[in-house]
């Protein structure tokens, strides 16, 4: 009786070995993939996915509401689409700003895998939004397009960064889910 209790608790072990050696070369990043997508909850090693960032601040005694949607895929970041809402306290500012914003837009718009717009929400609001398509940013157009303003720690001075990279340098007062 002890021997079969062992016998089939040594099989039981082998083929839970079986089960997970074949999850990894099936449905993880092995050598062999059959590109099939399994559900979340067998997803181990999750490192594909989005994540949204929000912060709300006052600055010269504006509001702004500003939203950062993260995309990453094997850990690297592949898109960043930023969003920004002020709210102005002086309203003959919102024209102002909206056109300043696109005369700078249409300029970034030319550099691949960048796209800004601005518009005017309400009579005190400007939507700001800016898109970075990580896979085709061309980072030498954009430093010449800012010339000398280039910011090197800008989030999207940078093709090949980590998701955890991202978060430790420009996410510091973000809530993330």
């Amino acid at each position: 009786m002890k021997r079969n209790i062992i016998i089939i608790t040594i099989s039981s072990i082998c083929i839970l070995a079986i089960i997970i050696t074949m999850y990894y070369f099936v449905f993880s990043d092995g050598n062999f993939n059959l590109n099939i997508n399994m559900p979340d909850i067998f997803n181990f090693n999750k490192n594909s996915g989005t994540l949204t960032c929000t912060k709300t601040y006052t600055e010269d005694g504006n509001q702004i509401n500003d939203t950062m949607v993260v995309t990453y895929k094997n850990n690297k970041i592949t898109n960043v689409e930023n969003t920004n809402i002020t709210e102005y306290t002086d309203t003959s500012m919102v024209d102002m700003t909206v056109s300043f914003g696109q005369l700078f837009a249409t300029s970034l718009n030319e550099v691949d895998g960048f796209n800004v717009s601005y518009s005017k929400e309400s009579e005190n609001k400007v939507k700001y939004t800016m898109n970075v398509n990580y896979d085709e940013l061309n980072i030498d157009s954009l430093k010449e397009k800012f010339g000398d303003e280039f910011d090197e720690n800008a989030f999207f001075a940078s093709k090949n960064i980590s998701l955890d990279d991202f978060k430790s340098k420009n996410l510091n007062d973000y809530t993330c889910n």
